[in-house]
């Protein structure tokens, strides 16, 4: 009883709707197509700067700094978009203002680790990871190289959640479940937005990182925005797989490859 019970409140949760969104559609869509045109802009600008152009695969630092340079410019965009219309409101206009409490942060942030272990480990049962250990954005981790993991380490831990908190969290996931009335819908509907959205920009080989796992965890993260009422929740769930890929990096890689400490 205490099980359906407590299943019962969490679809209650999931299904409960919040105040809309003061934007349309068109402006969270909008963000979402500069995110995919950043994203093949910087990487064919760094490529081009980097003298990889014709060589038809760019580096792993490539790819991370192209990540990071998208990630940075998107989020100031819509940060500045924010702030120009809602003035002193923006922080809680994007929903990052709670959950305050460090312990109900603390708690999203370890669950997401459980959640992006279980599924890197379904993944891997199901030989469905086809031996790529972290994304490619992400690979630069594995290398040993300072540098280079001190880009990653960023990507992954902060740029990136941020980015993707904002865009998809932050804008789309709001103003589609004003339109559909249905928090469900809007999850499944963000989750495949965001799915090809990474197939798009992802340099992956396999399908694992360029569809199946963003999907996922997408699915998880956008979980936790319905349940949270909060991007601030979102965007600590997101990065909480972004710590597992460094972890994951680090253990693959062998600590001895580590950059030295300062």
């Amino acid at each position: 009883m205490r099980a359906q019970g407590r299943r019962e409140s969490l679809m209650a949760r999931l299904r409960a709707t919040e105040p809309p969104s003061a934007w349309r559609l068109t402006n969270a869509a909008a963000f979402v197509l500069a995110y995919i045109l950043f994203s093949i802009v910087w990487l064919l600008s760094v490529s081009v700067l980097s003298d990889e152009a014709q060589s038809g695969m760019p580096s792993a630092r490539t790819l991370t700094l192209s990540a990071l340079l998208t990630a940075l410019v998107v989020t100031l965009g819509i940060l500045q978009w924010a702030r120009r219309r809602f003035r002193q409101n923006w922080l809680s206009a994007l929903r990052l203002l709670s959950p305050r409490r460090p312990a109900a942060l603390l708690a999203i942030l370890l669950l997401s680790l459980g959640i992006a272990w279980t599924i890197d480990l379904v993944g891997r049962l199901l030989n469905l990871t086809a031996g790529q250990i972290v994304p490619p954005t992400l690979e630069v981790l594995r290398q040993g190289e300072p540098f280079g993991f001190a880009l990653g380490l960023l990507l992954a831990i902060l740029l990136q959640p941020v980015a993707d908190g904002l865009v998809f969290s932050g804008l789309l996931y709001p103003s589609l479940a004003r339109l559909s009335g249905d928090n469900r819908i809007a999850i499944l509907g963000v989750a495949l937005t965001y799915m090809l959205v990474t197939l798009l920009t992802s340099s992956s080989q396999g399908q694992w990182y360029a569809l199946i796992q963003p999907f996922c965890m997408m699915l998880f993260v956008l979980g936790v925005r319905a349940y949270a009422q909060s991007v601030r929740a979102a965007i600590v769930a997101r990065a909480a797989f972004g710590i597992f890929f460094v972890l994951a990096a680090l253990f693959s890689a062998g600590f001895a490859n580590l950059p030295p400490s300062s």
